[in-house]
Protein backbone atom coordinates (compact mmCIF):
# COMPACT_ATOMS: atom_id res chain seq x y z
CA UNK A 1 0.00 0.00 0.00
CA UNK A 2 0.99 3.58 -1.06
CA UNK A 3 0.78 7.18 -0.40
CA UNK A 4 -2.60 6.67 -2.83
CA UNK A 5 -4.20 3.88 -0.87
CA UNK A 6 -3.23 6.38 2.48
CA UNK A 7 -4.96 9.39 1.02
CA UNK A 8 -8.46 7.67 -0.25
CA UNK A 9 -8.21 5.69 2.96
CA UNK A 10 -7.80 8.95 5.41
CA UNK A 11 -9.97 11.81 2.88
CA UNK A 12 -13.39 11.22 1.68
CA UNK A 13 -14.43 13.03 -1.29
CA UNK A 14 -16.44 15.55 0.30
CA UNK A 15 -13.43 17.02 2.83
CA UNK A 16 -13.17 20.84 2.81
CA UNK A 17 -10.05 23.18 2.53
CA UNK A 18 -6.43 22.53 1.76
CA UNK A 19 -3.95 19.71 2.28
CA UNK A 20 -0.64 20.71 3.00
CA UNK A 21 2.56 18.30 1.74
CA UNK A 22 5.69 19.41 2.37
CA UNK A 23 9.48 18.06 1.42
CA UNK A 24 12.51 19.30 3.98
CA UNK A 25 16.05 19.32 2.96
CA UNK A 26 18.33 19.98 6.44
CA UNK A 27 15.30 20.55 7.98
CA UNK A 28 14.43 23.08 6.25
CA UNK A 29 11.07 23.58 3.78
CA UNK A 30 12.36 22.85 0.35
CA UNK A 31 8.69 22.35 -1.17
CA UNK A 32 5.24 23.55 -0.40
CA UNK A 33 2.31 22.14 -2.00
CA UNK A 34 -1.51 23.08 -1.11
CA UNK A 35 -3.90 21.40 -2.68
CA UNK A 36 -8.09 20.02 -2.24
CA UNK A 37 -9.17 16.41 -2.35
CA UNK A 38 -9.54 16.25 -5.90
CA UNK A 39 -6.29 17.42 -6.86
CA UNK A 40 -4.43 14.86 -3.83
CA UNK A 41 -3.84 11.64 -5.25
CA UNK A 42 -1.76 13.21 -8.43
CA UNK A 43 0.24 15.38 -5.69
CA UNK A 44 1.33 12.46 -3.72
CA UNK A 45 1.93 10.21 -6.52
CA UNK A 46 4.41 12.16 -8.09
CA UNK A 47 6.30 12.74 -4.41
CA UNK A 48 6.25 9.01 -4.57
CA UNK A 49 10.40 8.18 -3.41
CA UNK A 50 11.40 11.18 -2.43
CA UNK A 51 13.07 12.07 0.97
CA UNK A 52 11.59 13.55 3.92
CA UNK A 53 7.88 14.61 2.42
CA UNK A 54 4.93 15.34 5.13
CA UNK A 55 1.91 15.83 4.42
CA UNK A 56 -1.12 17.21 6.88
CA UNK A 57 -4.02 14.73 8.06
CA UNK A 58 -6.21 17.57 9.03
CA UNK A 59 -7.36 20.16 5.91
CA UNK A 60 -7.36 23.82 6.51
CA UNK A 61 -9.57 27.12 5.55
CA UNK A 62 -6.97 28.63 4.00
CA UNK A 63 -3.59 27.33 2.37
CA UNK A 64 -1.51 28.18 6.00
CA UNK A 65 -1.20 25.85 8.00
CA UNK A 66 -2.09 26.41 11.91
CA UNK A 67 -4.68 25.53 14.52
CA UNK A 68 -6.63 28.36 13.61
CA UNK A 69 -7.50 27.54 10.54
CA UNK A 70 -8.61 23.88 10.79
CA UNK A 71 -11.35 23.20 8.50
CA UNK A 72 -11.59 19.76 8.89
CA UNK A 73 -10.34 16.67 11.67
CA UNK A 74 -9.35 13.62 9.66
CA UNK A 75 -7.94 11.92 12.56
CA UNK A 76 -6.08 11.42 15.75
CA UNK A 77 -2.84 10.58 15.67
CA UNK A 78 0.25 9.75 17.86
CA UNK A 79 4.33 9.87 16.30
CA UNK A 80 6.35 6.97 18.10
CA UNK A 81 9.76 7.92 18.77
CA UNK A 82 10.99 4.54 19.86
CA UNK A 83 14.23 4.28 21.81
CA UNK A 84 13.32 2.14 24.38
CA UNK A 85 11.02 -0.38 22.51
CA UNK A 86 11.56 -2.04 18.60
CA UNK A 87 9.00 -1.48 16.62
CA UNK A 88 7.30 -4.77 16.64
CA UNK A 89 7.27 -4.56 20.67
CA UNK A 90 5.66 -1.42 20.09
CA UNK A 91 3.30 -2.97 17.97
CA UNK A 92 2.11 -5.08 20.39
CA UNK A 93 2.00 -2.79 22.88
CA UNK A 94 -0.59 -1.00 21.26
CA UNK A 95 -2.71 -3.62 20.12
CA UNK A 96 -3.05 -4.82 24.11
CA UNK A 97 -4.42 -1.50 25.24
CA UNK A 98 -6.69 -1.34 22.48
CA UNK A 99 -7.91 -4.79 23.52
CA UNK A 100 -8.16 -3.75 26.99
CA UNK A 101 -10.02 -1.09 26.07
CA UNK A 102 -7.49 1.50 27.49
CA UNK A 103 -7.30 2.85 24.03
CA UNK A 104 -9.40 2.34 20.56
CA UNK A 105 -8.29 0.66 18.06
CA UNK A 106 -5.83 2.52 15.34
CA UNK A 107 -7.52 2.81 11.49
CA UNK A 108 -3.92 2.65 10.40
CA UNK A 109 -0.39 2.04 11.68
CA UNK A 110 2.66 3.25 9.33
CA UNK A 111 6.52 2.54 9.85
CA UNK A 112 7.91 6.07 9.78
CA UNK A 113 11.30 4.65 9.50
CA UNK A 114 12.47 4.71 12.69
CA UNK A 115 9.40 4.18 14.55
CA UNK A 116 5.48 4.30 14.29
CA UNK A 117 2.75 6.45 13.52
CA UNK A 118 -0.77 5.55 14.29
CA UNK A 119 -4.16 6.92 13.36
CA UNK A 120 -7.22 7.01 14.18
CA UNK A 121 -9.60 8.16 11.36
CA UNK A 122 -12.78 10.22 12.74
CA UNK A 123 -16.03 11.64 10.98
CA UNK A 124 -15.71 15.06 9.71
CA UNK A 125 -15.70 17.65 12.24
CA UNK A 126 -14.98 21.40 12.23
CA UNK A 127 -13.03 23.77 13.70
CA UNK A 128 -15.33 23.69 16.62
CA UNK A 129 -14.51 21.10 17.77
CA UNK A 130 -10.84 21.55 18.56
CA UNK A 131 -10.58 21.34 22.33
CA UNK A 132 -12.55 18.00 22.22
CA UNK A 133 -10.00 17.04 19.48
CA UNK A 134 -7.13 17.99 21.96
CA UNK A 135 -8.71 16.28 24.93
CA UNK A 136 -9.25 13.37 23.11
CA UNK A 137 -5.24 13.57 21.59
CA UNK A 138 -3.95 14.29 25.08
CA UNK A 139 -5.45 11.44 26.06
CA UNK A 140 -3.66 8.90 23.45
CA UNK A 141 -0.43 10.69 24.51
CA UNK A 142 -0.68 10.20 27.88
CA UNK A 143 -1.39 6.23 27.70
CA UNK A 144 1.57 5.64 25.22
CA UNK A 145 3.93 8.53 26.13
CA UNK A 146 5.58 5.39 28.17
CA UNK A 147 6.20 4.05 24.55
CA UNK A 148 7.70 7.47 23.18
CA UNK A 149 4.74 9.16 22.07
CA UNK A 150 6.33 12.39 20.63
CA UNK A 151 4.26 15.55 22.08
CA UNK A 152 5.22 17.68 19.56
CA UNK A 153 3.35 16.19 17.11
CA UNK A 154 0.24 16.61 18.94
CA UNK A 155 -1.72 19.62 18.18
CA UNK A 156 -3.70 19.57 14.75
CA UNK A 157 -1.51 21.25 11.92
CA UNK A 158 1.17 18.60 12.35
CA UNK A 159 2.49 17.04 9.71
CA UNK A 160 3.67 13.19 9.56
CA UNK A 161 5.70 11.23 6.91
CA UNK A 162 4.02 10.15 3.60
CA UNK A 163 3.86 6.56 3.02
CA UNK A 164 6.21 5.39 0.14
CA UNK A 165 8.62 8.14 0.78
CA UNK A 166 12.09 8.00 2.37
CA UNK A 167 13.50 8.88 5.77
CA UNK A 168 16.50 10.49 5.08
CA UNK A 169 17.95 9.68 8.72
CA UNK A 170 18.27 6.25 7.71
CA UNK A 171 17.39 5.56 4.24
CA UNK A 172 14.23 3.73 5.33
CA UNK A 173 11.09 3.42 3.44
CA UNK A 174 8.22 5.11 5.15
CA UNK A 175 5.04 2.06 4.35
CA UNK A 176 1.77 1.39 5.72
CA UNK A 177 2.01 -1.58 8.08
CA UNK A 178 -2.09 -1.92 8.69
CA UNK A 179 -4.97 -0.12 7.50
CA UNK A 180 -8.55 -1.36 8.50
CA UNK A 181 -12.08 0.38 8.16
CA UNK A 182 -12.67 2.08 11.52
CA UNK A 183 -13.54 5.07 11.72
CA UNK A 184 -14.70 6.78 14.83
CA UNK A 185 -17.06 10.05 16.03
CA UNK A 186 -15.10 12.19 17.88
CA UNK A 187 -17.99 12.30 20.30
CA UNK A 188 -18.90 8.70 21.25
CA UNK A 189 -14.49 8.52 22.44
CA UNK A 190 -15.05 11.56 24.62
CA UNK A 191 -18.40 9.31 26.27
CA UNK A 192 -16.32 6.32 26.30
CA UNK A 193 -12.80 7.50 27.28
CA UNK A 194 -12.90 10.52 28.75
CA UNK A 195 -15.56 10.30 31.37
CA UNK A 196 -16.73 13.13 29.87
CA UNK A 197 -20.53 14.29 31.37
CA UNK A 198 -23.06 15.59 28.97
CA UNK A 199 -24.21 19.05 28.79
CA UNK A 200 -27.54 19.42 30.98
CA UNK A 201 -25.09 18.68 34.24
CA UNK A 202 -23.52 21.75 35.85
CA UNK A 203 -20.05 22.13 34.22
CA UNK A 204 -17.73 23.24 37.10
CA UNK A 205 -15.45 20.41 38.66
CA UNK A 206 -16.30 19.30 42.00
CA UNK A 207 -13.72 16.63 43.14
CA UNK A 208 -15.31 15.03 46.20
CA UNK A 209 -13.11 12.89 49.16
CA UNK A 210 -14.57 12.19 52.32
CA UNK A 211 -12.45 9.54 53.20
CA UNK A 212 -8.53 9.71 52.37
CA UNK A 213 -8.45 6.09 51.35
CA UNK A 214 -11.42 6.49 49.20
CA UNK A 215 -10.54 7.84 45.82
CA UNK A 216 -11.91 10.74 44.61
CA UNK A 217 -14.91 10.91 41.96
CA UNK A 218 -15.46 13.51 39.91
CA UNK A 219 -18.75 14.94 39.89
CA UNK A 220 -18.93 17.63 37.52
CA UNK A 221 -15.63 17.91 34.82
CA UNK A 222 -15.16 21.69 33.79
CA UNK A 223 -13.51 21.60 30.43
CA UNK A 224 -9.69 23.13 30.83
CA UNK A 225 -9.09 22.85 26.70
CA UNK A 226 -11.75 25.27 25.71
CA UNK A 227 -11.57 27.32 28.96
CA UNK A 228 -7.86 27.60 27.84
CA UNK A 229 -8.67 28.99 24.24
CA UNK A 230 -11.07 31.26 25.44
CA UNK A 231 -8.62 32.83 27.69
CA UNK A 232 -6.05 32.90 25.30
CA UNK A 233 -8.33 34.87 22.99
CA UNK A 234 -9.03 37.51 26.14
CA UNK A 235 -5.43 38.82 26.40
CA UNK A 236 -5.40 39.52 22.50
CA UNK A 237 -8.66 41.09 23.08
CA UNK A 238 -7.25 43.40 26.14
CA UNK A 239 -3.72 44.18 24.41
CA UNK A 240 -6.50 45.49 21.53
CA UNK A 241 -8.30 47.59 23.87
CA UNK A 242 -5.41 49.12 25.65
CA UNK A 243 -3.60 50.12 22.11
CA UNK A 244 -0.91 47.54 23.40
CA UNK A 245 0.38 49.75 25.92
CA UNK A 246 1.15 46.99 28.17
CA UNK A 247 4.16 48.26 30.20
CA UNK A 248 4.35 46.38 33.68
CA UNK A 249 1.87 43.55 32.32
CA UNK A 250 3.99 42.82 29.84
CA UNK A 251 5.71 39.76 31.08
CA UNK A 252 2.33 38.22 32.99
CA UNK A 253 0.27 38.53 29.61
CA UNK A 254 3.10 36.57 27.68
CA UNK A 255 3.70 34.06 30.26
CA UNK A 256 -0.17 33.26 30.66
CA UNK A 257 -0.42 33.27 26.81
CA UNK A 258 2.52 31.44 25.75
CA UNK A 259 0.84 28.64 28.21
CA UNK A 260 -2.42 28.94 27.42
CA UNK A 261 -1.83 28.80 23.39
CA UNK A 262 0.82 25.64 24.30
CA UNK A 263 -2.21 23.89 25.34
CA UNK A 264 -3.03 23.60 21.37
CA UNK A 265 0.39 24.53 19.48
CA UNK A 266 2.42 21.69 21.21
CA UNK A 267 5.57 22.49 18.21
CA UNK A 268 7.76 24.89 20.34
CA UNK A 269 9.03 26.65 16.94
CA UNK A 270 5.39 27.20 16.04
CA UNK A 271 4.54 28.33 19.49
CA UNK A 272 7.30 31.01 19.57
CA UNK A 273 6.54 32.25 16.02
CA UNK A 274 3.11 32.89 17.93
CA UNK A 275 4.22 34.22 20.84
CA UNK A 276 6.74 36.29 18.84
CA UNK A 277 3.64 37.73 16.62
CA UNK A 278 2.01 38.55 19.66
CA UNK A 279 4.96 40.46 21.57
CA UNK A 280 6.23 42.49 18.49
CA UNK A 281 2.40 44.35 18.16
CA UNK A 282 2.87 45.71 21.80
CA UNK A 283 4.20 49.54 21.27
CA UNK A 284 7.37 48.72 23.75
CA UNK A 285 7.61 44.69 23.53
CA UNK A 286 9.92 41.99 24.91
CA UNK A 287 13.47 41.54 23.74
CA UNK A 288 13.31 38.55 21.82
CA UNK A 289 15.68 36.35 23.64
CA UNK A 290 13.04 37.22 26.59
CA UNK A 291 10.60 35.78 24.43
CA UNK A 292 12.70 33.01 23.94
CA UNK A 293 13.43 31.89 27.67
CA UNK A 294 8.92 32.30 28.40
CA UNK A 295 8.10 29.90 25.15
CA UNK A 296 11.38 27.49 26.73
CA UNK A 297 9.60 27.15 30.35
CA UNK A 298 6.42 26.57 29.08
CA UNK A 299 7.02 22.99 27.70
CA UNK A 300 6.84 21.81 31.54
CA UNK A 301 3.95 23.70 32.18
CA UNK A 302 1.84 21.79 29.56
CA UNK A 303 3.06 18.41 30.56
CA UNK A 304 2.12 19.53 34.10
CA UNK A 305 -1.20 20.64 32.45
CA UNK A 306 -1.84 17.48 30.68
CA UNK A 307 -0.63 14.88 33.44
CA UNK A 308 -3.06 16.46 35.57
CA UNK A 309 -6.29 16.63 33.08
CA UNK A 310 -5.35 13.00 31.58
CA UNK A 311 -4.96 11.48 34.73
CA UNK A 312 -8.60 12.94 35.95
CA UNK A 313 -10.01 11.14 33.00
CA UNK A 314 -8.36 8.45 33.89
CA UNK A 315 -9.82 7.76 37.71
CA UNK A 316 -6.48 8.89 38.90
CA UNK A 317 -6.27 10.98 41.97
CA UNK A 318 -4.97 14.41 41.03
CA UNK A 319 -4.89 17.79 43.15
CA UNK A 320 -3.90 21.19 41.62
CA UNK A 321 -0.84 21.92 44.12
CA UNK A 322 0.31 25.58 45.44
CA UNK A 323 2.93 25.55 43.35
CA UNK A 324 1.17 24.34 40.37
CA UNK A 325 -1.17 27.08 40.76
CA UNK A 326 1.16 29.82 40.81
CA UNK A 327 4.24 28.80 38.88
CA UNK A 328 3.83 25.27 37.43
CA UNK A 329 0.69 25.44 34.98
CA UNK A 330 -0.59 29.36 35.86
CA UNK A 331 -3.86 27.89 37.56
CA UNK A 332 -4.90 30.74 37.90
CA UNK A 333 -8.48 32.08 39.18
CA UNK A 334 -10.56 34.87 36.74
CA UNK A 335 -10.15 36.96 40.65
CA UNK A 336 -6.08 36.77 40.37
CA UNK A 337 -6.15 37.42 36.83
CA UNK A 338 -8.17 40.54 37.05
CA UNK A 339 -5.82 41.61 40.13
CA UNK A 340 -2.85 40.63 38.38
CA UNK A 341 -3.85 42.69 34.92
CA UNK A 342 -5.30 45.33 36.38
CA UNK A 343 -8.65 44.29 34.36
CA UNK A 344 -11.23 46.92 34.57
CA UNK A 345 -15.15 46.65 34.69
CA UNK A 346 -15.67 48.41 31.16
CA UNK A 347 -12.77 45.62 29.61
CA UNK A 348 -14.58 42.86 31.30
CA UNK A 349 -17.42 43.53 28.85
CA UNK A 350 -15.51 42.90 25.50
CA UNK A 351 -13.97 39.40 27.26
CA UNK A 352 -15.26 35.97 26.85
CA UNK A 353 -14.42 34.38 30.24
CA UNK A 354 -11.95 36.63 32.81
CA UNK A 355 -14.65 38.29 33.69
CA UNK A 356 -15.96 38.89 37.58
CA UNK A 357 -18.61 37.04 39.89
CA UNK A 358 -20.32 40.37 39.05
CA UNK A 359 -19.99 40.52 35.54
CA UNK A 360 -21.21 37.08 34.88
CA UNK A 361 -24.13 38.03 37.04
CA UNK A 362 -24.74 40.99 34.80
CA UNK A 363 -24.49 38.90 31.81
CA UNK A 364 -26.99 36.00 33.07
CA UNK A 365 -29.78 38.86 34.21
CA UNK A 366 -29.45 40.46 30.39
CA UNK A 367 -30.08 36.87 29.34
CA UNK A 368 -33.20 36.19 31.22
CA UNK A 369 -34.18 39.80 30.22
CA UNK A 370 -33.74 38.91 26.65
CA UNK A 371 -35.88 35.48 27.12
CA UNK A 372 -38.58 37.50 28.55
CA UNK A 373 -39.29 39.77 25.27
CA UNK A 374 -40.76 37.91 22.07
CA UNK A 375 -39.81 38.33 18.41
CA UNK A 376 -41.14 42.37 19.10
CA UNK A 377 -38.93 43.05 21.82
CA UNK A 378 -41.84 42.76 24.48
CA UNK A 379 -42.67 41.16 27.68
CA UNK A 380 -45.54 38.93 27.95
CA UNK A 381 -47.18 41.87 30.41
CA UNK A 382 -46.66 44.38 28.17
CA UNK A 383 -48.21 42.24 25.16
CA UNK A 384 -51.23 41.55 27.19
CA UNK A 385 -51.63 45.11 27.58
CA UNK A 386 -51.20 45.39 23.92
CA UNK A 387 -53.60 42.97 23.21
CA UNK A 388 -56.20 44.21 25.60
CA UNK A 389 -56.00 47.51 23.98
CA UNK A 390 -56.64 46.41 20.16
CA UNK A 391 -59.72 44.48 21.35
Amino acid sequence: MGASEYVNHLYSKDLEGYIQILQLHNGQVMKLINTDVEGIVDVVQAQEGQEDTFISPNSFYIPKRANTNIRHFRALYIDLDLDQYSKSEAFYQVYMKSAKGEIPKPSMIIDSGRGLHLYWRIEHAPKGALYTWQELQDYLYYHLKYLGADIKATDSSRVLRLPNTINSKNGATCIVLEMNDFKYSMYELREQYLNYIKKDKPKNQVIIKEDPKVKPKVKHLFNSYSLHIARSSDLRTIARLRNYYLKGYRNSILHCYCYWQGVTTRDTTRLLDETLDFNNQFLDPLKDSEVKAIVKSTSKAVEKFIEYEQGIRSGEDKRVSKAMRERGGYWYTNETLINMLDITEAEQKQLKTIISREEKQRRQNEARRKARRNGEGLTSREQQKRDTVSK
